[in-house]
């Protein structure tokens, strides 16, 4: 039907599918057809579909082979007759390792090959990924502990003998089972669904970066800002996956039918996790106050910008909360733009300039004596951060808070004019897919990832009468991507010890 069901309700469809007729209430499908369709469903998810295709075609197979059906996973779904006997065969066999297998599990190996360095597996969409013996020696389940550290000494190598080593697929279809010489060592048992989510190969690592390339929302069919209600987020967790979900697809989301109390804007990032503490507390009033300690606590306009970036790790999400925003004001619209869209733009147009902004460390800074609790802190780094394989994974732009330039005279020109390139992208203010522009209204909440959007405003004008408040919070990067990756996978991927369903890249320097 084109539903987009949360993962949990997606799970809990799929084993009501996969019951054999007597169990299906509706009994007008044959077993399994809908899996697919409920799979495809989630196709925009890199493990979307393969870790609940996984999970649904697990619990179909163990209906089919004790119905006495087999049956072979491949780009299709196909169900072709047996018998009891074949089936409980294949189900109780042990694959050596150069026999191809087949399981209905969404994971399966087409086959398995020793190297002189590794194991190679074929899988059963036709890709290869070669897991070196070192690396295979170095993950074993066996050296984790219970709450999933590793307790193998750093000065821990492999001594078995290369030759020695032999490889199979467990009976389960799940698992591979790898035995390191004849010495009477302990094999180990490794899980195929965390093989292939923990695999390296080119292809596998440029999917990876393809799934956590963020997409601008101005680029999408459907640019408006996306929105949760207030009593949702507060009451299931299911809300506040949405909300997070939200956030880390399109860089913010609004929050509607938030109380006008004060705090409030608090209590709703406690959803996530404890509030960050700064210099600022851990809430603050946006309000035009006389000697304002930010310029952002006066009525002035506010170019693009993150906050915090003197921090060494400035926060990760900002909530506002509008408490107060009366109908003689003028001005005062909210403004962001994405950094990471920016930041290939300036890519696209400008490879030098790019380049100077990944290499010349920019100065951020706060210092400011004339305040109850003096402040002086500086962190010098580049405005863009890019990972081994040349990726955007940080953004850092705060012309409020930034310093004089200190780095060698041969680099002071290039970094202005690329600067000044940069600086003209970002505020672009001709309506094309870099700037959003909103009125928050009493009541409504936006929650913004601070490493991704840069945040402004337009000048206000205030009456006599008239008021502009916002009430604002931060969550660090911690708390909220640990948040949301809880929420995502803990249903299907908590056993597992794998790096789970990939998130869009938050701005954390992450290189995966």
């Amino acid at each position: 039907r084109g539903r987009r069901d949360t993962a949990e309700e997606s799970l809990h469809l799929a084993c009501l599918l996969s019951k054999p007729p007597e169990e299906n209430a509706s009994g007008r499908f044959p077993r399994g057809c809908l899996v697919i369709a409920f799979a495809e469903m989630h196709r925009t998810s890199l493990f979307g579909a393969p870790i609940l295709g996984r999970v649904a075609l697990t619990c179909f197979s163990k209906h089919v082979r004790s119905s006495g059906r087999s049956f072979h996973r491949s780009n299709k779904l196909h169900l072709p007759e047996s018998n009891v006997a074949a089936a409980a065969t294949r189900s109780n066999s042990v694959t050596d390792t150069n026999e191809s297998y087949t399981a209905g599990t969404g994971w399966s190996v087409r086959q398995l090959r020793k190297t002189k360095t590794g194991l190679e597996i074929l899988w059963d969409n036709d890709e290869k990924s070669l897991f070196h013996y070192e690396w295979l020696y170095r993950n074993r389940p066996d050296v984790f502990f219970t709450c999933g550290q590793n307790m193998q000494k750093p000065t821990a190598r492999m001594e078995a003998d290369v030759n020695g080593i032999s490889a199979a697929i467990a009976s389960d279809g799940d698992t591979l089972r790898l035995k390191w010489d004849d010495s009477g060592s302990p094999e180990s048992f490794f899980k195929l669904a965390w093989l292939r989510q923990c695999a390296y190969s080119k292809s596998w690592l440029s999917k990876l970066a393809t799934a956590r390339k963020p997409v601008p929302i101005r680029t999408r069919a459907a640019a408006e800002i996306s929105c949760v209600e207030y009593d949702y987020v507060m009451q299931d967790d299911r809300g506040v996956k949405e909300w997070l979900e939200n956030v880390n697809r399109d860089g913010l989301c609004l929050m509607r039918g938030v109380p006008l109390t004060p705090g409030t804007v608090s209590t709703v990032a406690e959803r996530i996790g404890p509030v960050m503490q700064t210099i600022y507390g851990t809430q603050f009033d946006v309000q035009a106050v006389q000697d304002p300690i930010n310029v952002a606590y006066s009525n002035e306009g506010l170019d693009l910008h993150q906050d915090l970036a003197y921090y060494e790790s400035p926060p990760a999400l900002q909530h506002l909360h509008c408490l107060r925003f009366d109908a003689s004001i003028v001005g005062g619209e909210s403004t962001f733009a994405d950094g990471f869209h920016c930041a290939e733009l300036l890519r696209e147009c400008d490879p030098q300039a790019f380049h100077t902004l990944c290499r010349v460390p920019a100065t951020f800074q706060k210092i400011h004596y004339d305040r109850p609790d003096p402040v002086h802190l500086q962190h010098k780094r580049p405005h863009l951060a890019v990972n081994h394989q040349n990726d955007v994974v940080g953004v850092f732009w705060a012309p409020p808070f930034e310093g004089p330039l200190q780095v060698p005279e041969e680099d002071v020109l290039e970094y202005f004019r690329a600067y000044n390139v940069f600086a003209q992208l970002i505020e672009a203010h001709d309506g094309g897919e870099t700037r959003l522009e909103t009125k928050l209204e009493p009541g409504v909440l936006v929650t913004f990832n601070n490493r991704r959007m840069l945040h402004g405003r337009s000048r206000f004008h205030e009456e006599s009468t008239g008021g502009r408040h916002l009430q604002g919070c931060y969550t660090s990067m911690e708390v909220y991507v640990n948040r949301l990756r809880v929420l995502q996978n803990r249903v299907l991927n908590a056993s597992l010890r794998s790096p789970g369903i990939p998130i869009t890249r938050v701005g954390d320097q992450d290189f995966s």
